[in-house]
């Protein structure tokens, strides 16, 4: 989709040298839109896109000992441990700069990505819709994990573990919250926006970076045993 004219004020190549490759954290209800946009996003700066939630899907889709532990907890409506989910999506990371869209989701999460040192700040942005709102759209998206029952649980789950991580990200500095109850395009005009300033700003912010080192299927898959073992 062409960008509009009024969206330009952002371009990769014309960033400063540490900021060129910004480490950005989409967070949200399930159903805020958090795919679209982080897809949009991570296109026009030209960086990596990551989605937690097709991490998941794909380890599901395997057939493994692993999709299958983690296709329980998602079908309970549940957060993986931590530990896992970090693992997983560092696993998935190619460079310095990305877009991880659904993640860090709980306070654990946040609170060990933002404990490494990075050379740039990262940007933590909430596409902040109401619950009824989100509940009305995972239900009529057709995926197989959004029927209501499960619908309604990883909504609960968002308020009870999600929502103290968001305070968390505010205490740091590090969130900016959109409006996501609006059309995709003035969503992504907002986004653009709030980039534009966050970037363009020289004030410190706390630094953040996932691990430098690669786990293996098998390693994710051993963590993932340990974690539930204890």
């Amino acid at each position: 989709m062409p960008v509009p004219h009024d969206y330009r004020s952002i371009d990769a190549a014309s960033l400063p040298v540490s900021q060129a490759q910004p480490r950005i954290f989409l967070v949200g209800r399930p159903g805020a839109g958090k795919g679209t946009q982080g897809i949009r996003l991570a296109q026009r700066l030209g960086v990596q896109y990551v989605s937690t939630g097709d991490v998941l899907r794909k380890a599901i889709e395997a057939h493994t000992p692993l999709g299958t532990a983690i296709e329980k907890v998602i079908n309970a409506g549940n957060l993986l441990p931590a530990e896992l989910i970090i693992s997983l999506v560092e696993s998935c990371i190619e460079g310095d700069g990305y877009v991880l869209d659904g993640f860090p989701r709980t306070v654990a999460q946040a609170v060990a990505v933002t404990s490494q040192a990075s050379s740039s700040p990262p940007i933590a942005l909430e596409i902040a819709i109401p619950s009824n709102v989100a509940l009305d759209r995972l239900t009529h998206r057709g995926r197989s994990d959004d029927d209501i029952t499960i619908a309604r649980r990883r909504l609960v789950v968002y308020e009870t573990e999600t929502v103290p991580m968001l305070n968390y990200l505010q205490s740091c500095g590090l969130l900016h919250r959109i409006d996501g109850d609006a059309p995709a395009d003035s969503v992504e005009q907002s986004i653009w926006h709030r980039i534009s300033v966050v970037l363009g700003a020289s004030h410190p912010a706390p630094a953040v970076t996932m691990p430098t080192h690669r786990n293996s299927l098998s390693d994710v898959a051993s963590l993932f045993g340990a974690v539930a073992a204890g």
